[in-house]
């Protein structure tokens, strides 16, 4: 198993296909403490348990890592989608999004849905005609990936307002990936609930799906 940790301003692109590839999207925020960071990577262990030979890449969201789309950005972006020149840099994520055939996405439950620099980073992926393709019946999605998972965290309850989940399965059928699920773990910081239980329960689920 090889593994890269990717900075998305580093980003490279290859169109090796020698193996399978994971593409962790770490949007965990407060990295070693995050009780998502720890779901997450129970789940990539598990999951190279049983797929030895997938490459994982890793692209971790900080602050400052992805930038929101400016009004020049956006002339120069759209200039280049219209002449089908996709070798610039800004489109480093979404060549990289587009080759993976697993996503992972880890991040915290903040406010109905998830962290703000996740969004950041969909939008420097939703490239026309490089991830997706819009057509007078609707949209083509261009990617690869077979399988989206979600993984979250909430103090609270979540229950039927998963939003940021529900955003991911609507971006993931845009983008033509067919298959997500959502793992979460919730009510961690209300007073009588055991959040190590609550963490330790939901990481012997995630193992017992691999079995």
């Amino acid at each position: 198993m090889r593994q890269k940790r990717w900075q998305p301003c580093l980003a490279r692109y290859s169109r090796r296909r020698e193996m399978e590839k994971l593409l962790f999207i770490d949007a965990c925020v407060r990295d070693e403490r995050s009780r998502t960071k720890i779901l997450c990577d129970v789940y990539l262990e598990e999951f190279l348990k049983k797929n030895p030979e997938t490459e994982v890449e890793t692209v971790v969201l900080r602050n400052g890592s992805v930038q929101p789309h400016t009004m020049e950005k956006l002339d120069i972006r759209d200039d280049l989608v219209r002449k089908k020149d996709f070798t610039h840099q800004m489109f480093s994520l979404a060549k990289q999004f587009k080759e993976a055939d697993y996503i992972v996405i880890g991040t915290p439950y903040w406010d109905l849905s998830f962290a703000a620099i996740l969004k950041v980073y969909i939008e420097n992926i939703m490239v026309a005609d490089l991830t997706f393709k819009a057509t007078n019946t609707g949209f083509i999605g261009l990617c690869n990936g077979k399988k989206l998972t979600y993984i979250t965290t909430a103090g609270g309850f979540i229950g039927e307002k998963n939003y940021g989940y529900d955003y991911m399965c609507g971006a993931a059928d845009m983008l033509g990936i067919p298959e997500t699920e959502c793992i979460k773990a919730e009510a961690l910081d209300i007073e009588g609930f055991d959040a190590e239980k609550i963490v330790a329960k939901a990481v012997e689920e995630i193992r017992c799906k691999f079995k």
